[in-house]
């Protein structure tokens, strides 16, 4: 990825994951960030939680359950969630870590790497 800089690749990371979110998840956040450093990368999106997850959150078990939901959810899609990534950077994942926040509604994905980008 060396003719691509660090500011392609994060815009290109964003446009693809906002994607992914929708199709894959379902999930369709009001904004995408990415950072990359190094040899990870951190995607950040924001207001990701539907208005039906809103009202259940509220709920007693609620959050619970939404969270269970939200982490079974990404390990299914995670080896396609892997292969975007190595797609747009040319380095393999490692890991990934995947985090979600209820009050905020926010959403973040860590990616680690093979090399630093």
């Amino acid at each position: 990825m060396s003719t691509k800089t660090k500011q392609d690749i994060e815009e290109k990371i964003n446009k693809e994951l906002a994607y992914f979110l929708k199709e894959h998840l379902g999930e369709e956040a009001k904004a995408v960030s990415s950072e990359v450093v190094e040899d990870a990368i951190i995607v950040r999106f924001k207001s990701v939680l539907p208005l039906a997850e809103q009202h259940l959150s509220k709920e007693p078990g609620g959050a619970k359950l939404i969270h269970e939901l939200k982490m079974k959810l990404i390990e299914k899609v995670r080896p396609a969630l892997e292969l975007c990534i190595e797609d747009v950077t040319g380095a393999k994942v490692l890991d990934v870590h995947s985090s979600f926040n209820l009050a905020s509604g926010e959403r973040l994905e860590i990616f680690t790497l093979n090399k630093k980008l």
